[in-house]
This record gives C-alpha cells, structure tokens and sequence, in this order.
C-alpha cells in the first residue's frame, strides 16, 4: 500500500488557535517529562553518580539539559505535524519511557537498567520516525536528532555498565 507524503501546512482545516493548543500542549508534555525525570538527578544521585567510571566521550552535565531541550522541541514540533494523521502510539511510548530512564539510572542507580530503556527508546524512535516519515518527511526528519543523540546516550549507558557493573566482570573490563 502506497502512502501519500504530505509536505504542505500541517493540520490542514484546522484553527489556527486550535494548532496552537496542539502544539503547546506537546511541548507542555515533553517538558514536563523533562522536569519530572529531572526531580529524580538528586543531590545523592548526582554523589553516586561522580563516583562512576565514565565515557571520555562524556559530555559535562549541563549539556544533557540542552540537548534534552532542544530536542524536546524536535519531538513536539514532529507530533504536531502529524497529529491526527498517525497513531499517536510510538511517541507516547517513546515520551514514557524516556520519563522512565532517569528513574532508573539515578534513582534506583541501575545502570543495566537504563541501558535496556535506552535499548526500547532506540527501538520505539526508529517506529516513530518510520511512522511520521510516512505522513511527513518533516516530521520524520526533526525525530532523526533524537535518534542520533539516543544511540550516543546508549554508547555512554553501555561504557557506564562495562566499567561500572557486574557485566564489566564478565567480559574482563573490571
């Protein structure tokens, strides 16, 4: 079955005031996922954390705010210019368990963990982008940044795990 690729104003027939809520309300819900999973980065993760044996890759901490940032923008603006037109279904997955990561990593400090909620944000972006690119070569295109800095994320959570965990004893690291 072919589908047809839409390039033109997104959400064609709609209010403007209508694309408007639609748009804040996605970036409301992809910052206050951000907000949320960073009440998790506390003062005694952030101990445990400078404890870690890191990637030399490893950017310094602000930058995960900034890139987090800006690509919660990506994600939002991608939705929105697909709402209505796919299942909303990958990204909402995708937004939860991106909520779950911090969790994982900071608050229960489960590096594994993360790791494999890293593996399923790959898997679920890959959808995503596949499923938007479809309706939108837009909307696929502003979900390639989140893939790309997810992979990094899964480079510097599988170095975390390597020299950090039981899984680094196991293949001679540590």
């Amino acid at each position: 079955m072919k589908h047809k690729v839409i390039t033109a104003t997104p959400q064609k027939g709609v209010s403007v005031s209508t694309k408007a809520l639609r748009l804040g309300f996605l970036l409301l819900l992809t910052f206050t996922v951000g907000y949320i999973g960073g009440t998790f980065v506390t003062d005694e993760a952030m101990v445990w954390y400078n404890t870690l044996i890191l990637s030399s890759l490893n950017p310094p901490a602000a930058w995960f705010g900034i890139a987090w940032g800006i690509l919660y923008v990506c994600m939002s603006v991608a939705a929105w210019i697909v709402w209505g037109r796919v299942s909303p279904r990958s990204f909402a997955l995708l937004v939860a368990f991106n909520l779950l990561w911090p969790f994982l990593f900071f608050y229960l400090k489960s590096p594994i963990l993360s790791l494999l909620d890293t593996a399923i944000m790959i898997i679920l972006t890959t959808i995503t982008i596949c499923k938007f690119w479809e309706i939108s070569k837009v909307s696929g295109g502003l979900m390639v940044p989140v893939l790309l800095w997810t992979l990094f994320a899964f480079y510097l959570n599988t170095i975390t795990v390597l020299y950090n965990t039981e899984v680094g004893i196991w293949f001679g690291i540590i």
